[in-house]
């Protein structure tokens, strides 16, 4: 049976007499703390549970709230660090405990630091790079050298952010009809996945490295705090230690995060990033278009030399060989005359000899006037025969002469053709239609060649010529580039 004697009270009495001892005891301090989770009610009130930890160990817990009247310090916060109060992010806070009878024990938050959330932020960053650097981490992949020419692009984005679209949007409507090879690697970018999740999409791009030319990390804009995840060590490290250059674009506007720093080049936006590699490449096809140009007046120039040097060395050659012809007919004609005029003397002078010997010895018998005639047409017979022999020496003399003459002639004039073709050949492979056939264009306003963005005003007609017809475009946007193209 219930003792009538025994003195108590009711729960409510006695949490108002705890309460009524919070309320004397406590005052408002400052306090660090985690916040483990933030809600805000329709009235306007926000809701905190805070923690302590100790190697990732919850050590003490608690709610917390922050009454509307006191809501200056949350956009005073806001305006001071570019980011809301979230989850993850600790907090140094002015308050004090509180106690109501039915809601239990709180702590009432009157003010909150923004400079001890930024400092925190900013001392875990700096251990980051300094502990990069001390690894040699830091610049090891701005030793990897890019590309004249960047067309095979892998990118590690959510395919659902506008970062992604903008950069894609760029690239592939591009007014100079520049292709590009894109593969995603869908990540998410902000989020407690986001450090696991861009690490994966790193290694799964490293193990096809060969299939491009850079790596794209990009993603849209967002608070300080959605941006935290590219401070971790462990992200900077893949991407420091990636066998291609990495090129970062994660739209913020302020200081470079720990990605930024070990990336091979920055950017603060995803389009800035695809504008850069657009500017690369036309950089690029404006010196292969000057080279071109080059390669073909320097073409042109040996192949007017050659033809007048081949030219010169014709006509050369046939009057040396025309002269040489003129002086051995010459030779051999005199050859002949001295020949004939010699035989004719000395048969005159044979005559002579029989006409005396016929008067001296007309007596002598027919016989001995036979063998005397005998031997006279012997002599004259012999002499035909050798003056014979020596005309036939002299023309076969004469035909080897000519014929050695025409083969060198023949042969000269062969390697000079064979030249000739090689060289027309080279410039056939250098001829503007190979190079368009190649995927390259030829740009024409008012039928001349374009090479300048400055001579092109918005609205301009624009005629592109390419391998297999032609394509008629309107300027609706140009950007120029000052200074003078050059390819080494």
């Amino acid at each position: 049976m219930f003792n009538n004697k025994i003195t108590y009270q009711t729960l409510s009495q006695y949490l108002s007499e705890v309460r009524d001892i919070f309320q004397e005891w406590a005052d408002y301090r400052w306090i660090v703390g985690e916040i483990a989770r933030v809600d805000t009610d329709k009235n306007g009130n926000y809701w905190f549970e805070l923690v302590e930890k100790r190697d990732e160990e919850v050590i003490a817990q608690c709610g917390a709230v922050l009454w509307k009247s006191s809501i200056e310090t949350v956009q005073n916060f806001f305006l001071k660090t570019g980011m809301s109060v979230q989850k993850g992010m600790k907090i140094l806070f002015l308050g004090k405990a509180t106690f109501h009878e039915r809601y239990g024990f709180k702590i009432s938050i009157l003010q909150i630091d923004p400079s001890y959330t930024l400092g925190e932020m900013a001392l875990k960053k700096k251990e980051v790079l300094e502990r990069l650097t001390k690894e040699g981490l830091i610049d090891k992949n701005k030793a990897f050298p890019l590309p004249l020419v960047i067309q095979k692009i892998a990118v590690i984005s959510s395919e659902s952010a506008a970062g992604y679209e903008d950069f894609i949007k760029i690239l592939r409507e591009n007014k100079y009809g520049f292709s590009f090879s894109i593969k995603l690697y869908d990540a998410f970018v902000q989020g407690q996945e986001a450090v696991f999740s861009i690490i994966t999409a790193l290694k799964k791009c490293s193990l096809e490295h060969k299939n491009f030319d850079t790596v794209v990390i990009i993603r849209g804009g967002g608070s300080v705090v959605d941006l935290q995840c590219f401070d971790e060590y462990e992200l900077a490290k893949a991407i420091a230690l990636m066998p291609l250059p990495v090129l970062t674009g994660i739209g913020h506007t302020r200081d470079k995060t720990v990605a930024d720093e070990v990336a091979h080049s920055s950017f603060k936006t995803p389009s800035e990033v695809a504008k850069f590699i657009l500017e690369q490449t036309l950089h690029f096809d404006s010196l292969i278009e000057e080279l071109k140009k080059s390669i073909f007046q320097k073409t042109k120039f040996l192949l007017d030399m050659e033809f007048t040097k081949n030219e010169n060395f014709q006509k050369r050659l046939i009057l040396s060989t025309n002269s040489f012809l003129q002086n051995s007919n010459s030779k051999i004609n005199l050859m002949l005359s001295d020949t004939t005029k010699s035989v004719f003397k000395k048969l005159n002078i044979e005559k002579e000899k029989i006409f005396r010997l016929k008067n001296q010895f007309h007596l002598k018998t027919n016989l001995k006037i036979k063998n005397e005639m005998t031997k006279i047409n012997n002599s004259a017979n012999k002499i035909n025969i050798k003056s014979s022999q020596l005309l036939t020496k002299f023309n076969f003399l004469l035909k080897t002469i000519s014929n050695s003459i025409n083969d060198r002639v023949k042969n000269s004039l062969a390697i000079k053709n064979l030249n000739l073709h090689r060289i027309q050949e080279k410039l056939h492979l250098l001829s503007p239609e190979n190079i368009l056939k190649r995927g390259y264009s030829i740009t024409y306003m008012d039928g001349k060649i374009l090479k300048d963005a400055k001579e092109v005003n918005i609205g301009s007609k624009l005629e592109i010529q390419l391998y297999r017809g032609r394509v008629i475009s309107k300027v609706q946007k140009k950007e120029e580039i000052n200074g003078e193209s050059k390819l080494f």
